[in-house]
């Protein structure tokens, strides 16, 4: 069971937050295979869907951030748990916005999400990488990432989820991602 695991911050405060464009796009992939949702400790699960004759199922973080290994904690627990099946979604600073990369281990780049998953599980685990833009100066990135994307940004945002939607299988089930960006 192949599982996308979306990271951010859940408060409503933090919706529209260049941290929380994981929890963005899985909420935009819910609702585009019209997916059902069911809420265990630290995430929601959508119900399985099969595209290409895979299963995929989609968890939505429920912690902070900094907190998202208690996600993936939870997540083992379910029998069809697979970790190396488990792709995390992120904002990914040291990208452009409109890139999106898709990367199988390595280091977490200064991720506190991806550092506090890794503490948890372990470094290797898929992640799909959604470029935000880096502010320029390293004082400046707290605020950016907390702050909301600007109107023009969420068109960008949701042009490139839309990409990810129509490409689901070549990107989740293949793992094959060049060049994406709009």
């Amino acid at each position: 069971m192949h599982t996308l695991y979306c990271i951010g911050n859940p408060a409503l405060k933090h919706k529209l937050n260049r941290h929380s464009v994981g929890l963005m796009l899985g909420h935009y992939l819910i609702e585009k295979l019209e997916l059902k949702t069911k809420k265990f400790k630290n995430y929601q699960l959508s119900n399985k869907f099969s595209i290409d004759g895979e299963h995929f199922q989609i968890a939505i973080s429920e912690t902070y951030m900094n907190e998202s290994g208690k996600g993936t904690l939870s997540l083992k627990t379910v029998s069809n748990f697979d970790l190396d099946k488990l792709i995390v979604l992120y904002d990914e600073l040291d990208l452009e916005l409109g890139f999106v990369k898709l990367k199988q281990g390595g280091g977490n780049a200064g991720h506190n999400g991806l550092k506090n998953i890794s503490q948890n599980i372990g470094t290797n685990y898929w992640k799909l990488r959604i470029g935000i833009d880096h502010p320029g100066d390293k004082n400046k990135v707290t605020k950016h990432v907390l702050g909301n994307f600007k109107q023009k940004e969420i068109k960008i945002i949701y042009g490139i989820f839309e990409i990810i939607y129509l490409n689901f299988s070549q990107i989740f089930l293949n793992k094959h991602l060049s060049n994406l960006r709009i």
